[in-house]
């Protein structure tokens, strides 16, 4: 993957990774005599972040992006099972230290095929020793 962040002022960021998956053949977890290939895909994540308390507090917008772009394979038959979604919302960083940072992330997706839509609530607490 790549990622980056920018820094649009002392309290601003863009922050993005992007990321291609690429899947080979599997058949350890199938059931007998099934082999699954799941297609190649591009996804995304991205944030803007804004410091509200300094050097504590971040309040932006955040957001990912998925696109399949190959089929996925069974037996080596094509499936035409492409995924796609879009998602977007607020989020939140607290430093709670400076190895201490908790984050809560809320998505709003739209666009999506061949999987479910919905909202998605992200809660992650990161602590580094």
């Amino acid at each position: 993957y790549w990622a980056a962040t920018v820094f649009l002022g002392p309290k601003t960021t863009v922050s993005w990774r992007l990321h291609y998956l690429w899947n080979d053949e599997n058949d350890d977890f199938t059931p007998a005599g099934l082999k699954l290939e799941p297609g190649e895909a591009v996804h995304a994540n991205f944030t803007a972040a804004y410091e509200v308390l300094p050097r504590q507090l971040r309040l932006g917008i955040n957001g990912y992006w998925l696109d399949q772009f190959s089929d996925t394979k069974v037996n080596g038959t094509d499936v035409n099972d492409d995924e796609k979604v879009f998602a977007i919302g607020p989020g939140l960083v607290w430093h709670l230290s400076q190895d201490s940072h908790l984050f809560f992330n809320t998505y709003f997706e739209s666009g999506a095929e061949n999987r479910p839509e919905g909202e998605r609530y992200n809660l992650r607490f990161v602590h580094h020793f």
